[in-house]
């Protein structure tokens, strides 16, 4: 009698491990921090994140596929963590405060987004203009922001005539210095500006620069 069964070395062959997508965009996010968009490799990120290789081109059709991943995750995380911040009961001087403040703190606690962003500007941007995602949600992403500048417009605390990508731009810059540039301006000045002194420092900074900016003349 003929035997349709499969061979046993078929039925025993090892399945493919699960894809977790939150442990594979963290190793990949520190592997392309550490050695760059082109020095990352795939076989490392694929070893952190207990898959193979092949599952990496299976779902993002390679490296560049994986990083633009990796970089649109890390811009939907701070959308959402700073759309997380409750600012209801705030005055409007106070939730312009805590915004800044955020900016400081965010990249602090999360450089590789720093890293990440240096890269791709080392790219000229170009595999983030090819992100449907992080372009279609640019202007949405400022609402938080939009919405606290015009309830101070409207209570007289803030002056009318600001560009909210402008005030944006404020508060990213600070923030985002205080991170990538945070070894060789230490070691010029001899100033660690990751020591708490230093980063409350700078978030009083942050505050004093944003809201002289907004203030009525």
């Amino acid at each position: 009698m003929k035997n349709d069964s499969p061979p046993a070395s078929a039925a025993r062959k090892p399945k493919e491990p699960e894809l977790n997508r939150t442990s594979l965009l963290m190793a990949a996010s520190q592997e392309f921090a550490r050695r760059g968009l082109q020095g990352a490799r795939l076989e490392e990120i694929a070893r952190e994140a207990n898959i193979t290789r092949a599952m990496i081109y299976y779902y993002f059709g390679g490296r560049e596929g994986l990083y633009l991943a990796a970089l649109e995750e890390a811009y939907r995380d701070i959308r959402a963590s700073e759309r997380a911040i409750d600012l209801t009961d705030l005055s409007p001087v106070d939730a312009m405060r805590r915004l800044a403040q955020f900016r400081i703190d965010y990249y602090v606690e999360n450089p590789l987004m720093v890293a990440l962003i240096a890269i791709e500007n080392q790219q000229k941007a170009q595999h983030l203009k090819n992100s449907k995602e992080i372009q279609a949600r640019a202007e949405h992403s400022l609402q938080p922001l939009a919405r606290v500048l015009q309830q101070g417009q409207a209570q007289g605390v803030f002056r009318t005539g600001i560009d909210v990508v402008e005030l944006h731009q404020i508060m990213v810059s600070l923030g985002m210095f205080n991170v990538s540039n945070q070894y060789t301006f230490g070691a010029i000045f001899e100033r660690d500006p990751s020591s708490p002194a230093r980063l409350a420092r700078t978030r009083e900074l942050a505050c004093e620069v944003v809201l002289r900016f907004l203030a009525v003349p």
